[in-house]
């Protein structure tokens, strides 16, 4: 089993959240006093302090969690020859339970994929070719990631695993704004944007005691045609896990294959 070649938005995710406005934001700028910071280049940021604050509440609340579930819908948009934009949907669900099991689902235009993980081998399986790859795995759901991202393996929601455990999200930021309050999927939720060097994000998070980012959408401007990708999450803190949540049972007449990077998982060369 190989890593995708395909090219992904998703990556530019990794400084947005949990798991990153096609107008410009100097539209939309507010006149409330902002707070400085450095990028990883040493250039200074402006995160408006009510922006700042949402962010602080939302990664303080989702690194507290031990076991959650997130359903989520997304699409990511290709630019193809002749520069036709085609949008391809994902639904994904993925279970956690800290500090080291993981099962991911995912269903979509371009890949059909479970994931599975619980503690010591992660296993990948391809439903379309009915086949799986076992691989070693770094026992930690924190390392796990890492190396997930390193090896380019796609696991759905991975951004948001990701900032559960590094707290990255204004990281190459070069402007934050809160843009307003608005409703996401009947929750009410804080709206804000951001600017990096290459990408304008939009995060939604929901208001009240359980500050969890609803929403994300991300505009790649550098790119022909500014694809975006977008993604609605719904989030159960009190998902139903048994033996077997965190357990793979090869499908009859399914094919085990090696992974053709192994060591990269494990920190080592990809």
């Amino acid at each position: 089993m190989k890593k995708s070649s395909r090219k992904s938005n998703r990556s530019l995710m990794l400084p947005v959240i949990l798991l990153v406005l096609a107008a410009p934001l100097a539209a939309q700028v507010s006149t409330a006093p902002v707070t400085t910071g450095t990028t990883q280049t040493g250039a200074a940021t402006a995160v408006s302090p009510q922006a700042q604050a949402v962010l602080d509440r939302m990664t303080g609340y989702v690194r507290g969690l031990k076991e959650f579930s997130i359903q989520s819908h997304a699409t990511r948009d290709e630019i193809v020859e002749f520069g036709y934009k085609l949008q391809h949907n994902e639904y994904s669900e993925v279970t956690v339970q800290l500090p080291n099991k993981l099962r991911a689902e995912q269903q979509g235009d371009i890949n059909n994929r479970t994931y599975v993980y619980a503690g010591t081998k992660l296993v990948m399986y391809s439903p379309d070719e009915n086949v799986y790859a076992r691989i070693d795995a770094p026992d930690g759901l924190g390392k796990l990631i890492g190396g997930a991202l390193d090896a380019g393996i796609e696991i759905p929601m991975i951004d948001v695993l990701y900032q559960t455990y590094y707290h990255t999200l204004t990281e190459n930021v070069v402007g934050g704004i809160w843009i307003g309050e608005t409703t996401i999927e009947g929750a009410e939720c804080d709206h804000l944007a951001f600017r990096q060097a290459s990408a304008d994000w939009q995060l939604w998070v929901e208001k009240g005691d359980q500050p969890l980012p609803r929403k994300i959408v991300i505009t790649t401007r550098n790119e022909v045609g500014e694809p975006q990708y977008q993604v609605t999450m719904n989030w159960n803190l009190q998902p139903k896990i048994d033996n077997s949540t965190f357990s793979f049972t090869a499908p009859k007449d399914a094919s085990e294959i090696p992974y053709s990077e192994p060591a990269a998982l494990m920190g080592g060369t990809p």
